[in-house]
């Protein structure tokens, strides 16, 4: 069968390369080498283009002296292509076996297929190997060669000494002397061969019991620390090393660091992790002790090949690194003895601690997903439950506890199984402490208005196993809360079991929320109740002023009845300033929007309440900030907004301030742009986080309680021994309409109003002007008359 040639593909050349190192005894057999003159540098190899010279070669010098003897026979696939490429490979290994040379054939091919390279090793080839040939493969190559070399070298030592033992049988019929002394020779030997078969055997069980302990003790522990400890120990012990070292990734992803020592003390580990990796991951051959097992030298400058006093065996698994094991030696004699001696062993405390990282570090991402899991149940709102086919609880959420007894439920162990409420779960897997919950369908907490009878196999019946309908829930207090009940069937823990999870939303927020939209409609009537009343009001009130100005005209100057006239029109317009306050409140208001210098406009508010500041003795004080405290262009003040009235809520504040602080303080009024204000959608009920501007009134008044933070912005609550009450109501209304929020705090002892108007406006249904009407006039109800409070 013919056997192509290697020049026309990518692993064939005209010249070839052998990687280093070039073993003596060495003959190739194929392509010109390109590094020929270092190849014959040594005092036994050589390299011949011809096969059949190679052959004659091998001949002529089958009496070689002991130590130049011919070791091995490299055979490149071009010395033999050609039609009959493969049968003068067969005739010429056939020859070289018949020879019996001590050396050993190996092909190096561009993948033959497997067929052909049966029938080489069945003509004698020792090995075939796959072109292009790298420096691991080469050393690992070399290795298997010398293994099976001095395999046969044992073999013929074995034959000699079974030829000397046949020639002593013979010589042992001579006489009965030398028998005896022969057989007391074969006995002596036979015991000095038993012994050392039984230390072998002893040391093999210490290694298997030693491995035995390790493995067990990796698989059962809970945590990793001590067992590291100990394990260290007992390996640095055991091989005769003076320290050690497990050197893991910190996380996922990250830098490699020590996870447990043992008499290791190393001051900057730091450096000598980056050299370890730098060494080990050029796998340079001259380090190499045997596969995956290298040695390192930590405070040197380079790696010194031979030299290194630590054994490093990297742990992989599935291609990915995952750490490394150290064992540092006091000297190199020793770190190599233990290799000698150690190596199988070695080697499968490397293969083990791997997968038992690997194992362990799945569990941990597993344990990840589980507590997110349960974290994310446990924040839900809804209740769920999670019934077996007996209708038994297999899992209920913190908010189904909380449901079922009108308690707070304690924080979940996120250590613990999932499965551990109810009498559905598994008695082997959790230890519950305290009473039992009550169960949702077995204790008849749960009714729903759809299902009259039983619900469990309602529910299960259900079209498509789904469910929803209203029904009420029976706390543990006698409390029933309404809610909006779903379900639907989901598989068991096996593969025939299935289970029902119920979902149940409580309804007392929203059914409250539908009470505020009905009274929202009910007061609808009273705002247009309220203007016809002051309407009714104020035609009497301008005919009463008209009067009392007509009677002071008929009174001379100096009559004393004069101040008691000055007195009714002064009420008569107090009542008026009050009805005319009340309406703005009670009227409603969609702002007339235009572009706003809020820079501009805040500039003005300050300027027009200066002279009201100085007649106290009060400093006004304006900030300008922009994102982050980065002062901005004036364009970016600009906002889309009712001009007038946001300068009226302006204005309304500064005063407030002003009149609120003592003199020889300071009312600070700042601006400053947001990226995230933390706005109420009215539509949602919910939070949102929208761009937009931050207006901020403070002064070093006496402030207000905690408690009277929402207080203040009722219509007619006031602080001030004048006024109407209505100043702050008005503001609201008026940011209100403009999708703003304003609120009051204190901060530093000192009274902080702030208001917060969105960049962009959003438009608002009905359902959310009534949210927002409800906000604000629900607290009017039950104050009939204005009055006044003492803060």
């Amino acid at each position: 069968m013919r056997l192509s040639s290697t020049q026309g593909s990518a692993m064939g050349s005209h010249c070839f390369h052998l990687p280093s190192p070039l073993p003596e005894g060495l003959v190739f057999v194929g392509p010109l080498l390109k590094d020929r003159a270092s190849f014959g540098q040594g005092s036994n190899r050589q390299a011949f283009a011809c096969a059949d010279a190679a052959g004659d070669w091998l001949r002529e010098n089958r009496q070689r002296p002991a130590g130049q003897e011919v070791r091995l026979v490299v055979l490149h696939q071009d010395a033999f292509a050609g039609a009959e490429g493969e049968a003068r490979l067969v005739r010429w290994l056939e020859q070289l076996r018949q020879w019996r040379l001590p050396c050993l054939a190996i092909l190096l091919h561009a993948g033959l297929p497997a067929d052909q390279l049966v029938r080489l090793f069945r003509a004698g080839l020792f090995d075939a190997v796959s072109l292009p040939l790298d420096t691991p493969g080469w050393i690992n190559l070399l290795i298997r060669a010398e293994k099976r070399l001095e395999y046969r070298h044992q073999s013929h030592l074995i034959l000699e000494s079974a030829g000397e033992a046949r020639e002593a049988l013979l010589n042992l019929r001579r006489g009965i002397g030398n028998r005896a002394a022969a057989a007391h020779n074969q006995l002596l030997h036979s015991q000095e061969s038993l012994r050392a078969a039984n230390a072998q055997m002893a040391a093999a069980m210490e290694e298997l019991s030693l491995l035995f302990q390790f493995g067990r003790k990796l698989s059962t522990a809970r945590n990793w620390d001590q067992v590291l400890r100990e394990l260290l120990q007992s390996l640095a012990d055991f091989v005769g090393c003076g320290g050690a070292a497990l050197i893991l990734r910190s996380a996922q992803g990250g830098d490699f660091a020590p996870r447990q020592t043992w008499q290791w003390e190393e001051s900057s580990w730091d450096k000598v992790l980056v050299k370890l990796q730098d060494q080990v991951g050029e796998a340079m051959a001259e380090s190499m002790m045997a596969p995956g097992i290298f040695t390192f030298a930590p405070h040197t400058e380079t790696a010194s090949p031979g030299g290194g006093k630590v054994i490093v065996l990297p742990l992989e698994h599935q291609d990915v690194r995952l750490g490394y094991l150290l064992l540092m030696f006091a000297t190199t004699a020793k770190r190599q003895a233990a290799a000698d001696h150690f190596l199988p062993f070695l080697q499968t405390i490397q293969l083990m601690l791997a997968e038992e990282i690997a194992s362990a570090q799945k569990l941990d991402r597993i344990r990840d997903i589980g507590r997110f899991n349960t974290r994310v149940l446990s924040t839900v709102k809804s209740a769920i439950w999670v019934l077996d086919e007996k209708g038994r609880t297999v899992y209920c959420n913190r908010a189904g506890q909380e449901m079922l007894t009108g308690q707070a439920a304690r924080p979940e162990d996120l250590q613990e199984s999932i499965f551990q409420i109810g009498r559905g779960r598994l008695e082997d897997q959790v230890r519950s402490e305290g009473p039992e919950l009550p169960e949702l369908l077995l204790d008849a907490r749960l009714r729903l208005d759809d299902i009259p009878g039983l619900l469990l196999p309602g529910l299960r019946g259900a079209p498509e196993g789904l469910f929803r309908g209203e029904g009420t829930i029976l706390r543990s207090d006698g409390q029933r809360i309404p809610v909006l009940t779903q379900s639907s069937l989901m598989k068991g823990r096996s593969r025939h079991q299935e289970w029902l999870v119920v979902v149940c939303e409580d309804l007392r927020e929203s059914r409250k929320l539908e009470i505020e939209r009905l009274r929202a409609d009910r007061l609808e009537g009273l705002v247009e109740m309220s203007a016809t009343l002051a309407h009714e009001i104020r035609n009497p009130l301008m005919g009463l002023s008209a009067q009392a100005e007509l009677l002071a005209e008929t009174l001379p100057p100096e009559d004393d009845r004069s101040r008691y006239i000055e007195v009714i029109t002064g009420e008569v317009d107090r009542i008026n300033e009050t009805i005319t306050r009340m309406l703005n409140f009670v009227r409603p208001y969609e702002p007339s929007l235009e572009e706003t210098d809020m820079a501009r406009l805040a500039l003005d508010s300050v300027e027009l309440t200066r002279p009201r500041a100085q007649e106290k003795s009060v400093g006004l004080v304006l900030d300008f900030q922009g994102r982050g405290g980065q002062p901005v262009s004036k364009d970016a003040w600009r906002y889309q907004l009712d001009g007038g009235q946001i300068k009226q809520v302006l204005l309304n504040l500064i005063i407030n301030a002003i009149d609120a602080t003592p003199a020889e303080s300071v009312v600070s009024v700042s601006l400053r742009q947001s990226q995230s204000l933390a706005l109420v959608d009215a539509a949602q009920g919910t939070q949102k986080s929208l761009p937009g501007l931050l207006i901020q009134v403070s002064d070093a008044g006496p402030g207000f309680p905690p408690d009277m933070a929402e207080k203040i912005f009722r219509p007619f609550f006031t602080t001030k021994n004048s006024g109407t009450g209505l100043g702050l109501s008005i503001c609201r209304k008026i940011i209100h309409a403009h999708d703003g929020e304003i609120r009051a705090r204190r901060h530093q002892k000192r009274t902080v109003f702030e208001v917060m108007l969105p960049r962009a406006r959003t438009p608002m249904g009905r359902s959310a002007k009534i949210a927002r009407t409800v906000q604000e006039i629900q607290t009017t109800q039950t104050i009939p008359s204005p009055q006044k409070e003492q803060a």
